[in-house]
């Protein structure tokens, strides 16, 4: 028997192909949980959810009525909800000074009142003892350049985890943020990737002296779902050591 048998999961942010919230909703699948996945491309999400036997919805993190939508979809076809995964992302790389208004934005929209909108509707329907998780990443405490925006951000995401992990606890209501670094298999992190010597860089700066994979975070939110998961308010770093400071 899975470790997720006879849960009801949501992971939002599994539009993209081959993204880290399609390989954490494989996993769940995987595991026994009956499965909504979510986001912005419904022609994927459903090619997705088909393959892994589950649901799809299209949802806007940034739309409180999407968002709504979504929960209640989630539990008139599956009968409730006992997970929740937020792996929605907007990268942001560009200098301070050229940073603009639209581009703040746009990563805030995302990452911070998305982040508080989606804490929010998943809090007003999910069971007590439940799992919720949000994707962080490990650049909202080791600096990066050019990510001013994107780290800020990120960082005030696992704020709000602590905040709610703190209040609804007493529901048994488990919430934690998962920070990966650089991952070499996804859509977000390719472009960064393919600036040549870029990965030998990023190398150097991991204790571990590799990159992170997709699997590496669902294997880390698979054990934050699960009830042997006895944790709350915390920001598990799966990077590989990038976020320990480095040694001079």
């Amino acid at each position: 028997m899975g470790l997720l048998q006879g849960k009801v999961a949501l992971v939002l942010g599994a539009g993209t192909a081959q993204n880290m919230g399609q390989a954490i909703a494989a996993k769940f699948a995987s595991e026994g949980a009956a499965v909504m996945s979510a986001g912005r491309n419904g022609a994927e999400l459903a090619r997705f959810a088909s393959a892994i036997g589950g649901e799809s919805c299209r949802c806007d993190i940034t739309s409180e009525s999407d968002l709504a939508a979504l929960i209640a979809e989630t539990g008139a076809r599956l009968g409730g909800l006992d997970i929740a995964v937020n792996a929605t992302g907007v990268n942001l790389v560009k200098p301070f000074l050229q940073v603009e208004r639209a581009d703040l934005d746009k990563v805030i929209g995302v990452q911070f009142v998305g982040t508080f909108q989606f804490l929010q509707a998943v809090l007003r329907e999910i069971s007590d003892g439940g799992s919720i998780i949000h994707i962080s990443s490990v650049s909202a405490s080791a600096l990066l350049p050019d990510h001013a925006a994107y780290m800020a951000s990120k960082a005030a995401g696992d704020v709000l985890v602590r905040a709610v992990a703190a209040e609804f606890g007493r529901r048994g209501i488990r919430v934690n943020s998962i920070a990966p670094g650089p991952t070499e298999d996804t859509p977000m992190a390719a472009a960064v990737l393919a600036v040549e010597g870029m990965r030998a860089r990023i190398r150097a700066n991991v204790p571990l002296g590799r990159l992170g994979t997709a699997a590496d975070v669902a294997e880390a939110a698979l054990w934050l779902a699960s009830d042997r998961s006895f944790i709350t308010g915390e920001v598990l770093q799966i990077n590989g050591g990038r976020a320990i400071p480095q040694l001079s």
